[in-house]
């Protein structure tokens, strides 16, 4: 009787695997409507600036390889249950069928939580996909330090909903899973298809070269555009794609030699500072976090009305060609405080290029016997940033738990409001020995905005959360100055204001473009100096490392990929950005060009001062742009 089971032949072979092919399609469908959501969710940036939109048959093209993404990725989850429950019942069956039961209930409930986790971070990335611009990888672990303190300060019906769902995911999935259990009970072991499918697993990491792009999903996949990429491709599969990817090399490519881009790109250099300093100042840097070039476009429709930015520019240098390297506040910070990029998925201070060359800030600013902090409203090492800063030699790091009564003081869901955590910070300064280096980064301005109500209401009512929250902040900083003014070391410091990356600044998705979508304000404050300057030079973050250590007076060679901003006759021709996990912009006076790392081919090229909405691609990039 048990070899009729096994037979291989016509409705016998159906019968028995009945049941795992209703599982799958089950789970297929699941993530299938999610994706549905996901697209519907996020359309605006999935094919954003594309030439000509997206027709039905390229449609057709996504659906199909969605629906073969997440098969593989479901096949390569589950196939591990097929095998692991043959192998127990191999085992069990001539001893006990109780230790047959015990173990298979064992097995299930971890199947359960994979499956479920699967499911749960392709709903995460219908919501966290616009603020990264990419699926969730294993740059999740390090934005979600504190995952349970975040959730618990959201309101009561966000959490209620959040528990639910997940509750709700986990027993559909556990009843499906259960339907497995059962028909293994009844010993329809599903062998046939546990032997198919090990034999195309294993066949695929044997001939990985060969047919891994068939048999087992690879990412990123080269037969798409990027922008259309997040919609067929699985979370889970992505996630785990990088997360075992962070320990290995990144690929090298060698597009030309190192002489031949040293004399392009040179990245050691010395700073020319003859012009740029009378002595050693201090310096204060402000990075803004979350805080695009909108809200200072006077001609744009999201400008803020800023009393205090309003005013300061009118005797700052403000720097109105400005771009952002990346849209993750890990790689912004990076960029803004080494002056190099971060390749890697995870943050460059978790990842093992820690100990390449560069210039730590903090430990270059010692030899000119610079004392140096950071402050931030924050929980301590949240994103890294305590690491990130020990990395960089900075001396001091400060978050809320130093804020005297901290638990009393108004918060939001990323920690302290902005104003508190600058009067702690405006404290902190006024105890250093001068010079001095400090950092604040706020957080008032990081979604969801939810600043306190008293000052929401002080805005216009047309405002976008995002504005109200800019406006918030802008009224925190003319506190600070206010008081900070009065102080001794105020007359002989440097202001500098760089965001840490862009964010939409309207309260639904809108158009962007892959200019639009990286610039950021750059402004420079010296009150010795309060001469208004519009600079119209490109800017990156990268040029804020060389610049702080020009107004510092530092002479020794450096490494950077930015210049010194206070050196007028230095200029930039193209300024660099990450846009997702592929695309590497170029950015000049008049084009950007995205090239895939992956393919090894450019996918764009917008001349994008003729054609601001970036509607027509040119095709002949070869002749008209030579990076």
């Amino acid at each position: 009787m048990k070899f009729k089971n096994l037979s291989f032949s016509g409705k016998a072979v159906w019968q028995n695997n009945k049941p795992f092919i209703w599982f799958l399609m089950g789970l297929l469908l699941l993530h299938s409507v999610l994706k549905i959501i996901f697209y519907q969710y996020n359309q605006p940036l999935l094919f954003a600036g594309a030439a000509t939109g997206i027709t039905a048959s390229e449609k057709l093209q996504l659906v199909k390889w969605s629906l073969g993404m997440d098969t593989l990725t479901l096949l390569g989850i589950n196939s591990f249950l097929l095998l692991t429950l043959t192998a127990v019942r191999f085992i069990t069956e001539k001893i006990s069928a109780w230790l047959d039961l015990a173990l298979a209930w064992l097995v299930i409930p971890f199947f359960t939580l994979i499956n479920s986790f699967a499911l749960i971070l392709n709903l995460a990335d219908i919501f966290y996909f616009r603020f990264h611009f990419q699926r969730a990888n294993a740059d999740l672990l390090y934005v979600l330090d504190h995952p349970l303190n975040r959730l618990m300060q959201q309101h009561f019906m966000i959490i209620l909903i959040f528990f639910v769902t997940l509750a709700g995911i986990i027993y559909l999935v556990f009843r499906m899973h259960i339907k497995i259990f059962r028909s293994f009970i009844r010993g329809d072991n599903c062998r046939l298809i546990t032997v198919v499918l090990f034999i195309a697993l294993a066949g695929s990491f044997i001939f990985k070269n060969a047919c891994s792009q068939v048999l087992v999903p690879t990412y990123p996949m080269v037969e798409l555009p990027s922008k259309q990429l997040p919609f067929v491709q699985n979370s889970f599969h992505t996630f785990l794609y990088s997360f075992f990817r962070k320990g290995e090399a990144i690929l090298q490519k060698k597009y030309m030699s190192d002489v031949e881009a040293d004399s392009i790109i040179p990245i050691r250099k010395k700073l020319n500072i003859s012009n740029t300093t009378s002595g050693k100042k201090n310096i204060v840097l402000f990075i803004m976090e979350s805080v695009p070039y909108d809200f200072f476009d006077a001609a744009g429709a999201y400008k803020v009305s800023m009393p205090f930015f309003d005013s300061l520019v009118q005797k700052s240098t403000f720097f109105n060609n400005a771009f952002c390297y990346a849209h993750e506040s890990n790689k912004g910070i990076t960029a803004i405080l080494t002056g190099i990029p971060t390749l890697s998925d995870i943050p460059l201070y978790h990842s093992p290029y820690i100990n390449m060359p560069f210039t730590p800030i903090g430990t270059a600013l010692k030899k000119l016997h610079y004392r140096s902090l950071f402050n931030i409203g924050d929980e301590y090492d949240n994103f890294g940033f305590a690491k990130c800063m020990n990395w960089l030699g900075i001396d001091g790091y400060y978050s809320k738990e130093d804020i005297p009564g901290y638990k009393d003081l108004p918060a939001h869901s990323m920690g302290l409001q902005d104003l508190q955590v600058l009067d702690f910070f405006r404290q902190k300064v006024n105890q250093q020995q001068q010079p001095f280096f400090a950092i604040q980064y706020n957080i008032s301005t990081h979604y969801p905005y939810d600043i306190e109500e008293t000052y929401a209401k002080r805005s216009p009512q047309n405002y976008t959360a995002a504005m109200k929250a800019m406006q918030y902040y802008d009224y925190s900083l003319q506190q600070f100055f206010n008081a900070a003014a009065k102080e001794s070391w105020f007359a002989n410091t440097k202001f500098i204001f760089c965001s840490d990356h862009w964010l939409f600044p309207q309260a639904k998705l809108g158009t962007y473009t892959p200019v639009s979508s990286n610039r950021i304000p750059i402004i420079i404050f010296d009150p010795a100096d309060n001469r208004k300057q519009t600079d119209n030079r490109l800017a990156s973050q990268f040029d804020i490392h060389a610049t702080i250590l020009a107004a510092a007076g530092y002479r020794d060679s450096i490494i950077t990929y930015g210049n010194n901003l206070l050196d007028s006759n230095t200029v930039s021709n193209y300024v660099f950005a990450k846009s997702g996990g592929t695309i590497y912009q170029v950015i000049d006076n008049s084009y950007v060009l995205g090239f895939n790392t992956v393919s090894n081919k450019a996918e764009y090229l917008y001349d994008y001062k003729n054609d601001p909405q970036m509607k027509k691609i040119f095709r002949q990039i070869k002749t008209i742009c030579k990076y």
